[in-house]
């Protein structure tokens, strides 16, 4: 009976394998296990925060401010903002149903994809892409905030810092913000942003503050799985076509860490956006350092909390997501939660299509112990 025997029956391999190499303790060697597990955890999270920069050592008081602005097809929106830091506020739509109850409902954080300005509005299905631009149509929908909402959660669709109501000097424009904060990063803001989307959701009576889940696409799905890493309130999350690989040598060489300067893409502004300041270093010419972690490590470090990758076929082959999760997947089984960490993929591009909706709806309501409100989340349509 080999380790491929322990994996493939989804057990917890390590404590078994000690039991049969003569642990006399199960129990016992479980728990050093686990405590194994948490001490690498502690090393691969102080890894990532020196390449991302440390969290605020505290929080400020949250300030939250929320306001009714219409009633429409069952569901009431609230212009919302709260303090992520003395100075920034975190702007975002707070949709609830007409099917939540006065208490005890989850919630979904929904992190918008990168816009052209329209930031939470896209999420919220109020715009498109452009600000110009009408709502998404089903089949290319960005809207899971409303979708979500149709299917009966609360949602929260937050503006990422340099979009929506955060544009300040410029669509994506990180200048500013390393002026603030010169050891940290776009990514480490985003994550803390989440985090204090909990903490505002967490005043919410209406509520459940165990079944507070996080989704989102492309920019908004990386973030997602940063957050499932860092913040453990977070009951399920859901990443959904995030880049999760390191582009070092790749077409888009200074994808992590841009030249300030700035960069033309799809008849765009010049965008001055630098995502991981401290990147920079593997980019200098002649540095044969490897990067220290890898996104396999952020999701072993979700666990055991449910963690849903999701990707098109052509991303899945090239970000090596088999691999990833699978290596994840040794860590959620040592905790004997093996289920709760899954792959799923679909054809096509990069897009979050009605069949990824459908999974990963369905996952967010096995986790979050919810019952969908309505067969369908866009009216006269299929989900």
């Amino acid at each position: 009976m080999d380790r491929r025997w322990f994996l493939a029956n989804g057990v917890a391999g390590t404590t078994l394998l000690s039991f049969f190499l003569g642990s006399r303790d199960p129990l016992r060697a479980e728990q050093d296990s686990r405590t194994d597990w948490q001490t690498e955890r502690d090393e691969l999270s102080r890894k990532w925060l020196e390449l991302l920069g440390n969290f605020p050592g505290a929080k400020c008081p949250l300030a939250p401010e929320m306001k009714k602005v219409d009633v429409k097809d069952g569901i009431t929106r609230y212009h919302v903002s709260f303090s992520a830091e003395p100075d920034d506020r975190v702007t975002a739509w707070l949709l609830v149903p007409e099917t939540a109850k006065p208490k005890s409902n989850p919630a979904v954080i929904c992190v918008h994809a990168t816009t052209r300005g329209t930031g939470k509005d896209r999420a919220a299905g109020l715009a498109g892409k452009w600000p110009t631009d009408p709502p998404d149509k089903p089949a290319a929908s960005r809207a899971y905030g409303l979708e979500l909402a149709r299917w009966g959660y609360v949602t929260l669709s937050i503006d990422l810092l340099g979009d929506g109501e955060r544009i300040a000097d410029g669509l994506y424009d990180s200048r500013a913000f390393y002026r603030r904060h010169p050891e940290w990063s776009i990514i480490g803001k985003n994550t803390w942003d989440v985090t204090r989307s909990v903490d505002f959701l967490e005043t919410l009576d209406l509520v459940d503050n165990k079944r507070i889940g996080c989704v989102g696409h492309s920019l908004g799905g990386h973030t997602s799985l940063f957050a499932a890493a860092f913040e453990p309130r977070l009951a399920a999350s859901c990443c959904n076509c995030g880049v999760l690989a390191w582009f070092t040598e790749l077409q888009d060489k200074h994808h992590w860490a841009r030249p300030e300067s700035g960069i033309l893409k799809d008849g765009a502004p010049a965008l001055a956006y630098v995502y991981i300041k401290k990147f920079s270093q593997f980019y200098e010419p002649g540095n044969t350092d490897p990067v220290p972690v890898d996104f396999e490590s952020l999701m072993m470090m979700a666990a055991p909390r449910p963690l849903l990758i999701m990707a098109n076929e052509p991303e899945v082959a090239g970000y090596h997501l088999v691999d990833k999760v699978a290596q994840a997947g040794e860590v959620y089984r040592t905790l004997g939660v093996g289920d709760r960490l899954a792959l799923f993929s679909f054809p096509g591009g990069h897009n979050y299509p009605p069949v990824a909706k459908r999974h990963s709806f369905n996952w967010l309501d096995r986790w979050l112990d919810h019952t969908p409100a309505v067969p369908t989340i866009w009216p006269n349509e299929s989900v």
